[in-house]
């Protein structure tokens, strides 16, 4: 099966992103849409022929791979396919807001610094055009080669696209790049959802995934066995920063081991977002020690830290 990989600027930390155009019969498939940039937008125009878009499927709905989404579906007859999570994210923007203020507040955070991240927040939504006629992936059907994986961790929606002997993975699997574990909000529960938790499930999936050639959202894919590692091994190193101040509440901590990311509302909810990724990991390490087990991916380097965090 043929693709073409397009890799675009985005004006993001983390760098360029791909997405992937297939070749199916008289039509084509695409994987994420890029950045909502003028640049991004004028290489779509000039590069990919839009008229053969039959569907566009989106890993997540971060602003670099779902950019262009709303002018896609304005421009061409593709049908567009978001994951459930994603689309209950822009329907309930303000109960989530709403319910992460009450959340950042028990986690000792004062109401100058939640009001700053809750503008943000809202900001960068806002930014992007809002998704328009689209579909939810888990819940539609299509007469194209595709299947998916649901991965979440690094967000709540992330999915995983199966296409031939490909896998379009996103942010599931980044080298050297430590997808930060994303706070947000769990609306069945009304409460702070566990990317942990989604996170250990999808190291589970992992064995299935070494069947495909990995089609990563950025950078060129490495292995698995070393994009796992990388992770794991941060998390541990990270973890262990903070494992002495794990009674204090979240605020206490971040201003404790990071005092500059107070000044800046971005930077202090990318790091609260890792403290409590970091926090259910000390509270339960035997989780990720069993999934990474489970999925064939415990290596001695892995065993010997997270033990030693453990004894430690």
């Amino acid at each position: 099966m043929n693709y073409t990989r397009h890799t675009l600027n985005t004006p993001y930390p983390v760098g360029p992103v791909h997405l992937y155009i297939f070749d199916v019969d008289d039509y084509t498939v695409m994987f994420d849409t890029g950045p909502f940039t003028i640049e991004a937008l004028a290489y779509v125009k000039e590069k990919i022929d839009l008229k053969k878009l039959r569907y566009i499927f989106i890993t997540h709905c971060h602003a670099d791979h779902y950019g262009l989404e709303n002018f896609l579906a304005k421009n061409t007859d593709a049908t567009i396919f978001l994951p459930l999570m994603d689309h209950l994210k822009f329907k309930n923007l303000d109960k989530r807001i709403s319910i992460s203020r009450e959340l950042l507040k028990s986690y000792g955070f004062d109401n100058k610094l939640i009001r700053d991240m809750e503008t943000m927040l809202y900001n960068f939504v806002h930014s992007i055009p809002f998704p328009i006629d689209y579909e939810i992936l888990e819940d539609s059907s299509w007469d194209a080669p595709v299947e998916f994986l649901l991965c979440p961790g690094h967000s709540k929606s992330d999915a995983v696209y199966l296409i031939g002997n490909y896998a379009i993975t996103g942010d599931v699997l980044l080298d050297e790049i430590y997808q930060t574990p994303l706070f947000d909000i769990d609306y069945e529960t009304l409460d702070r959802f566990n990317n942990y938790q989604a996170y250990c499930n999808t190291i589970k999936k992992m064995p299935t995934l070494k069947n495909y050639n990995i089609l990563p959202g950025h950078r060129e894919h490495t292995s698995i066995e070393r994009i796992v590692t990388f992770y794991v091994m941060k998390t541990v190193e990270r973890a262990s920063i903070i494992k002495m101040y794990r009674e204090l509440p979240v605020y206490q901590i971040l201003k404790t081991i990071l005092p500059q990311a107070l000044n800046d509302p971005f930077t202090a909810y990318i790091k609260t977002s890792e403290i409590l990724f970091f926090l259910d990991f000390l509270n339960n390490p035997d989780l990720l020690f069993s999934s990474l087990k489970e999925a064939g991916l415990l290596n001695e380097k892995l065993k010997q830290a997270i033990e030693s965090l453990i004894k430690s």
